[in-house]
């Protein structure tokens, strides 16, 4: 039986959803699946699916305690002694690279580079991504841009890209949104958009605030609702806002959208976009990794628009457009879950996972399962 073992700092959001997602699927498979991630949201969904969890105590960004974690995750791996070792986001990535150093099967998944976040200290960000891409066997980028930014910063990874994936089945479109908008408490007759994330620079919540009163200008009685941690369930300082602490499902949220809205500054893939297109939702979101893959490219319809990171103006007035155009969203609504089907199911992510771990192991076992 293959063993693997995933390494995650965060334990709610994106990249804990994934790390969920995909130890699920290969439990059902039949493989031996552990992950280390510190205490909180995720052992206790990891625990409710009966996939094992263990402690690694680590902060999310880097600094002194580094080396001690890294010995924390040797202890674990010569405990659970795994045939591969996979590791989620860049601080998964940069202590489990230094504590492994190639001497044992690797993936790395950045879920968006670290040195897109990095500021002063981006020169030195590239510098480690360059050195340590020696130290993985395989890296998988979750979306086709963030596979070239890499390339771009001079990043030589043995890589492929494997997309960020939803589940389709939980995710659907709302038989009856009004009934989500009185669970919430929103009224029936407002147009609302809403950003689902943790509340940080990274997201851009601050450029959606910036833009609605711009917004509300054209469109009265609009409502911007934000959900993430971070948020508390209160009315935010800026008119027509409201506010929801981060909660297990998100589902209620978007189905009280008319609009979702993805201002980030940085991304791999946003996997709470990819939710919003499951349930029949379209997008504005900011042109960045993954968006207008997800949103424009390809084929079928457009499922939103994109607009450039930081832009007030250009936010406001796409959001505007959009509700002044309600069939445009229906459309726009149709062309997200049409998309998410053909190209964004969690069943295909888990495949494609699993053909990696297959290339480095050289083991066939069961494909991995959507439960």
């Amino acid at each position: 039986m293959t063993a693997v073992l995933h390494v995650t700092q965060p334990t709610s959001a994106g990249v804990a959803r994934t790390v969920l997602s995909l130890a699920v699927a290969q439990a059902a498979a039949g493989l031996d699946v552990t992950v280390a991630c510190p205490d909180g949201e995720l052992p206790g969904r990891l625990a409710a699916a009966g996939v094992r969890w263990r402690v690694w105590e680590s902060e999310r960004g880097p600094g002194p305690e580094v080396l001690r974690e890294r010995a924390r995750l040797r202890h674990i791996m010569a405990g659970l002694r795994p045939d591969l070792v996979h590791l989620h986001s860049s601080k998964a990535g940069l202590v489990g690279r230094l504590a492994l150093r190639g001497r044992h099967p690797t993936v790395f998944q950045p879920h968006a580079w670290s040195f897109l976040a990095s500021g002063r200290t981006r020169a030195a960000a590239v510098g480690w991504e360059r050195y340590a891409a020696r130290w993985a066997h395989m890296t998988l980028f979750c979306s086709h841009r963030e596979l070239r930014q890499g390339e771009a910063a001079g990043i030589a990874a043995v890589g492929r890209v494997v997309l960020n994936g939803v589940d389709l089945t939980r995710f659907a479109p709302p038989a009856d949104p009004s009934a989500a908008r009185r669970t919430l408490g929103l009224p029936e007759e407002a147009r609302v958009a809403v950003v689902v994330g943790r509340k940080s620079v990274q997201k851009g919540q601050d450029v959606a605030l910036a833009a609605w009163p711009l917004v509300r200008a054209a469109v009265p009685g609009a409502l911007l609702v934000l959900m993430g941690e971070g948020y508390g369930n209160s009315v935010d300082g800026v008119h027509g806002v409201v506010t929801y602490a981060a909660r297990p499902d998100v589902r209620p949220v978007l189905a009280a959208a008319d609009l979702v809205l993805s201002p980030s500054r940085w991304e791999g893939l946003s996997l709470s976009l990819l939710e919003g297109m499951a349930s029949g939702r379209p997008t504005v979101a900011s042109d960045v990794a993954g968006s207008a893959e997800a949103l424009l490219g390809g084929p079928l319809p457009p499922a939103g628009t994109v607009v450039p990171p930081q832009d007030v103006a250009g936010l406001a007035a796409a959001v505007t457009a959009h509700f002044a155009a309600p069939e445009l969203c229906r459309h726009e609504g149709v062309a997200a879950r049409r998309r998410a089907e053909a190209t964004y199911a969690a069943a295909g992510t888990a495949t494609a996972v699993h053909e990696v771990y297959q290339l480095l192991l050289g083991r066939p076992s069961r494909q991995p399962k959507t439960p």
